[in-house]
């Protein structure tokens, strides 16, 4: 693939030891998020005329999210019929590229033009869906990695759900060998987790040698809306569960701090310090502990200023349980206030709104608490995987100068460079780490001596 080949092309500059530790291995990738445009093209080919494109839903959302008139068939057909202009707009079609920048929405909908080709592909058999699973894998493969820790979830009921992850864990094995390593994440549904973990214990139970591939859970998709304490009694089952069964031990990672614009950033960085106190042992994304809070309100008008009365009493409650902690981090912390704040809203429904503006102290109380946080991550060994196209596409950050991989480089936090969706921003590790070295002052042999070895990581 000519983008995958350019971008590793140039990271080949770069001296053998730190080209292998900053650009073998990625933690953090979506299986149905790695395939490019050309595969995109290349699998649509055959079968494009086949799929059922109309989903109202689907196509309704496409169009009045990226304000458009998008017709699949018409598109695949022009990009055959004319390589050149026809598959431009193919791509633009699916890449979530820089000017779509700031609206999780938009990828979810670009993401989903590609996710009906993947679910075509599905339902033709356990062919056609390991011909795409190794299609993923073969990218990175050429691109230089020897270690991938994939996510990919699936649909159905338990049967169906366990013979898919099933299908996709023997895959991936299929593709281990002395030169590369892969690994299995299986994302839980935040809206209704328990039945896909279910489907997951089952399936190791009757299929245990799947326990060296398949080996975590994870939190991801749509963040805004599911707060971390709604998961407590998960994280307890998984917990017990992997005391009464150590062969078969679950890890779980958790995408947080990514997309907050329905809460305040005081609620956006406690969620990340709530997953790793859940267990969580690799934080996704992490935006809301790097960005300054400054540049955060300024994104939107009014930014982050109303949210629900539920998170009120969760932030309030969190202040007065970490109280001392808080101000020995230079974070003022009002109990007496705080306490008549929470008998006042009491008397209000949970899913009522409570507004609070922005002051320069309360921007500079959150800077310390980010502080806080990551001093809690660095203490209690948890990794932060960061995405640096992806948070500046998903995540809304406005430019360079203002990513948060800045303010996490120069904490000491456990962190590790990863690519997200590759296909679906046209990236590759290789251009992340680039990008990386080009937007800061660190160097190949200083950015691998602040990294290290992310495979210490792995699940």
């Amino acid at each position: 693939m000519e983008t995958a080949v350019h971008h590793f092309s140039s990271l080949l500059q770069l001296p053998a030891m730190e080209t292998r530790l900053l650009s073998g291995c990625d933690l953090h990738v979506h299986l149905a998020g790695s395939f490019y445009a050309e595969d995109l093209l290349a699998i649509g080919a055959p079968i494009f005329r086949e799929v059922d494109w109309t989903d109202r839903d689907f196509l309704d959302g496409y169009n009045n999210s990226l304000d458009t008139e998008l017709d699949p068939i018409k598109l695949f057909a022009a990009a055959l019929a004319d390589p050149e202009n026809g598959f431009a707009r193919l791509k633009t079609a699916y890449v979530f590229g820089p000017d779509d920048s700031g609206d999780f929405d938009r990828f979810m909908w670009k993401y989903r033009l590609f996710s009906h080709l993947w679910g075509y592909g599905w339902e033709q058999g356990w062919e056609t869906a390991v011909a795409m699973i190794r299609q993923a894998v073969e990218h990175h493969k050429r691109q230089g990695l020897d270690f991938v820790e994939y996510r990919a979830g699936f649909w159905g009921e338990a049967t169906e759900l366990r013979q898919k992850m099933q299908i996709c864990a023997e895959a991936l094995a299929s593709e281990c060998d002395e030169q590369f390593t892969a690994h299995y994440i299986v994302p839980l549904p935040r809206n209704d987790p328990l039945p896909t973990y279910l489907a997951v214990r089952q399936l190791l139970h009757e299929q245990p040698q799947l326990s060296r591939i398949l080996v975590g859970l994870d939190f991801s998709s749509q963040e805004e809306g599911f707060p971390p304490r709604l998961f407590g009694p998960l994280f307890q089952r998984l917990h017990q569960d992997n005391e009464a069964n150590p062969a078969q031990q679950l890890t779980a990672v958790y995408h947080v701090g990514e997309s907050f614009f329905d809460k305040s950033l005081e609620s956006a960085v406690r969620w990340c310090h709530e997953a790793a106190l859940l267990g969580a042992k690799r934080l996704g994304h992490c935006i809301a502990l790097g960005l300054d809070p400054a540049v955060a309100v300024s994104r939107r008008p009014q930014a982050h200023e109303a949210e629900l009365v539920s998170e009120r009493l969760d932030q309030i409650a969190y202040d007065l349980r970490f109280v001392r902690q808080l101000r020995q981090a230079g974070v003022a912390v009002d109990v007496t206030a705080l306490k008549a704040e929470q008998r006042s809203l009491a008397s209000l429904a949970l899913d009522d709104w409570v507004e609070r503006p922005y002051t320069p102290q309360r921007l500079q109380d959150i800077r310390q608490r980010q502080t806080f946080v990551l001093n809690q991550l660095t203490q209690a060994g948890i990794v932060i995987e960061c995405c640096p196209t992806s948070n500046l596409r998903i995540g809304g950050v406005p430019d360079a100068e203002h990513h948060p991989i800045h303010r996490l480089l120069a904490s000491r936090v456990n962190l590790c460079i990863c690519t997200d969706d590759p296909g679906t921003f046209d990236i590759t590790l290789a251009s992340e780490i680039e990008w990386v070295l080009r937007h800061t002052n660190f160097t190949p042999d200083s950015l691998a001596q602040r990294l290290g070895d992310p495979r210490r990581f792995r699940l």
